[in-house]
């Protein structure tokens, strides 16, 4: 079931390349789409990052956080927590509408949200 949720969301957001399902240590849960790019490893740096910008958000009483936006040269790469320390990566063109996306993402969330419970 999880690999269906990601791949509905490689269809739900025009532009989208791959995603990743991520646990607690960046390690690869699943994933679907291109696989020239080595989402593996991004992944598992990505999802540090998400840790301490989840982190420093908690300790300056900013919230919680919905999704983080690395925008680079080659595309966005949009990263969302899941639940306890999942977290779920989504890596688009540079031109994939990034409304689009979110909406997407965060519609995949709550489905492996209640996958994973």
């Amino acid at each position: 079931m999880i690999n269906q949720i990601l791949e509905d969301l490689l269809a739900a957001a025009p532009g989208a390349k791959a995603t990743i399902f991520l646990d607690t240590d960046g390690e690869s849960i699943a994933q679907a789409g291109d696989t020239t790019i080595d989402i593996k490893l991004l992944g598992a740096w990505k999802e540090i990052h998400l840790d301490h910008i989840k982190d420093i958000s908690g300790r300056l009483g900013m919230g919680d956080v919905d999704a983080v936006l690395f925008s680079l040269d080659e595309g966005n790469e949009l990263i969302a927590p899941v639940a306890g320390e999942y977290c779920l990566l989504l890596f688009l063109s540079a031109y994939a509408d990034l409304r689009q996306a979110i909406a997407a993402l965060k519609q995949a969330v709550e489905r492996l949200k209640k996958e994973i419970e």
